[in-house]
């Protein structure tokens, strides 16, 4: 049921039928609810080193994309005949593609690194190093700005859980007028491919 519904919500943003739902709306802030400090502060591309073990958190700007494509494939379903599916828009609009991808790239480098939901369970899981990952996907617009856009940031934590660096990468997407493709996991892809290339340089 999910792969159909999924199916519907690319196909039918990629036609530019209708506008869907509203598009997310992101914090700023990307440690909003989960570190009691501003992410403004954190200066970008300072050399780090993450001592293992490593543990990985989402901001709560990941669960709004996650909310968001949820939300706008229910969406779809209750308006598209169950017919209309279409397997490039549902592998594209995969909601766990994102956070799957994030954890190999990081467990490659950090094998010890492993998602946890809090700072609190870092400390008492005896984490030495803690990467927040804050992510804003905005989707393409049908009627208007036909590029799909993924916005990284990795923020660095160190033993005593300060944040200490950020690093960023940007991907992007222009969908063509009748593709089922709305370029999501390329721009995942790309905005990753940035971070892992900034990694081998700033993070020991």
């Amino acid at each position: 049921m999910m792969r159909r519904v999924l199916a519907l919500a690319g196909l039918l943003a990629s036609l530019g039928a209708c506008s869907g739902i509203p598009n997310p709306v992101y914090s700023p802030d990307a440690f909003k609810g989960i570190y009691n400090q501003s992410s403004a502060g954190v200066p970008a591309n300072v050399p780090v080193t993450v001592a293992a073990p490593v543990g990985v958190i989402f901001s709560e700007n990941v669960e709004t994309y996650m909310v968001y494509i949820k939300n706008n494939s229910e969406y779809w379903a209750a308006r598209v005949p169950a017919s209309l599916t279409n397997t490039v828009a549902v592998a594209d609009n995969d909601p766990v593609y994102f956070a799957g991808r994030t954890l190999d790239l990081l467990k490659s480098r950090f094998p010890s690194a492993t998602k946890i939901h809090d700072f609190n369970e870092a400390v008492s899981t005896g984490k030495k190093s803690v990467i927040l990952v804050d992510m804003k996907y905005m989707p393409m617009q049908p009627h208007g700005d036909r590029t799909t856009r993924v916005e990284l940031d990795f923020y660095f934590f160190n033993s005593a859980m300060n944040p200490v660096s950020k690093i960023s990468g940007q991907g992007s997407y222009r969908t063509s007028v009748g593709t089922f493709e709305m370029g999501v996991q390329k721009s995942i892809d790309q905005a990753l491919a940035e971070i892992q290339a900034k990694m081998a340089q700033y993070v020991r």
